[in-house]
């Protein structure tokens, strides 16, 4: 190559990075049009409908942080867990007195979810009186549907009975890594089979719809190839995941319309998007679920406060991502920070924020608020 061919693909090197440093800092320091305040006007009162809350204390009274929840950030659902349970009658009175309270001070009743899977994850469990209950994998190894569908009833019967109206199940994580540690390894999937996965799965909704209660399917889009714990910090499953095989229950189950809602999963695949984990990936949510398997429905996030996420985007900001991405519900499973102030306040701040500045759409948050209205409608139909 002669020297002014080798100094030509020198310039045209230096153009092309030339070029890509402008798109990189034209992207850092893009702006963003506040929008018209009379599109804001009827968001901003609701914004707590878009937060999935748990909290601390087995009471109301002489609860303030509980109060605090449910008249400053006003949340759409509220999540029990061991924490809050002592005995049914105390649950009971627990969620009748949040929903009073919730009337007055938002003027409606929230939904009431818990993670009720049966097994090892289950919040009304023994310690508090509760009967024990089989697990997934307890299910998906009798491989009787009939048993799957009565033990989700008679799960669904202790929820509504505790005036619980959501369950955080089932999961249809496909449990093909024998040694993934927090879904093979506590119980949670139904098995290596994703035919199977999803056949019990559609009986653990119908058994949990005779019961007046709705369902979440978990964790979108698979959490069962992983190696690690996305509770404990980041999971990369770029080089685990087979959506061949992950996807089957999604596609059987919307297909069959067994489907209320959707968890995703704190997961990272650089196949589906280079830079972020499901809960905040606009290519995993509204591409892949919504556009590609069709779902129109309430997609939940996981726990924001779960390493995978509070370590790496911090709380407002992770809040503020999933709704781009297209999650309507955000679940922060403590609103208690070390330092005192409340999660809820802090995500609400964040979103709040991002709307005032025209980064969040507020037809965004509008379409979220419609799908969280429809499924808490349905909820309180059925009581």
């Amino acid at each position: 190559m002669d020297a002014s061919s080798r100094g030509a693909r020198r310039r045209a090197r230096g153009r092309a990075a030339g070029l890509v440093l402008l798109v990189v800092l034209a992207a850092a320091c893009r702006t963003f049009t506040p929008p018209d305040p009379a599109r804001l006007a009827p968001l901003l009162p609701r914004l707590g409908d878009l937060l999935l809350v748990g909290f601390h204390g087995t009471a109301l009274a002489d609860n303030p942080g509980l109060e605090r929840l449910l008249c400053d950030a006003r949340p759409g659902a509220v999540l029990l867990f061991g924490r809050n349970v002592v005995d049914g009658e105390q649950v009971a009175a627990l969620t009748r007195a949040i929903g009073e309270r919730a009337r007055a001070c938002a003027g409606r009743p929230p939904l009431v979810a818990v993670d009720a899977e049966g097994g090892r994850v289950m919040r009304l469990g023994p310690p508090a009186g509760y009967t024990a209950t089989l697990s997934h994998a307890d299910l998906g190894g009798a491989n009787d549907f009939t048993l799957t569908e009565l033990e989700a009833r008679r799960i669904g019967a202790m929820l509504r009975e505790a005036g619980i109206h959501w369950n955080l199940a089932p999961v249809v994580d496909v449990g093909y890594n024998p040694v993934n540690p927090v879904i093979v390894g506590t119980g949670r999937s139904f098995g290596a089979n994703p035919r199977l996965v999803a056949a019990h799965a559609a009986a653990y909704v119908e058994g949990s719809h005779r019961a007046g209660v709705l369902t979440a399917l978990k964790h979108f889009p698979g959490h069962g190839s992983s190696f690690a714990d996305s509770h404990l910090g980041f999971v990369d499953v770029t080089d685990t995941a087979n959506a061949a095989v992950e996807l089957v229950p999604y596609r059987i189950l919307l297909a069959e319309g067994m489907v209320d809602a959707v968890m995703t999963a704190h997961v990272f695949n650089r196949r589906l998007d280079p830079r972020y984990p499901a809960t905040l990936s606009r290519a995993t949510i509204t591409g892949l679920l919504r556009e590609g398997l069709g779902w129109d429905g309430v997609v939940v996030t996981d726990d924001l406060r779960m390493g995978a996420i509070e370590q790496h985007y911090g709380l407002d900001d992770a809040a503020v991502l999933a709704l781009e991405a297209g999650a309507d519900l955000l679940l922060v499973a403590d609103d208690g920070l070390p330092d005192g102030r409340s999660a809820a306040r802090v995500v609400l701040d964040g979103v709040e924020r991002a709307l005032r500045r025209g980064r969040l759409a507020p037809a965004r948050v509008a379409e979220a608020l419609a799908r969280v209205d429809a499924l808490r409608d349905r909820a309180l139909a059925s009581r």
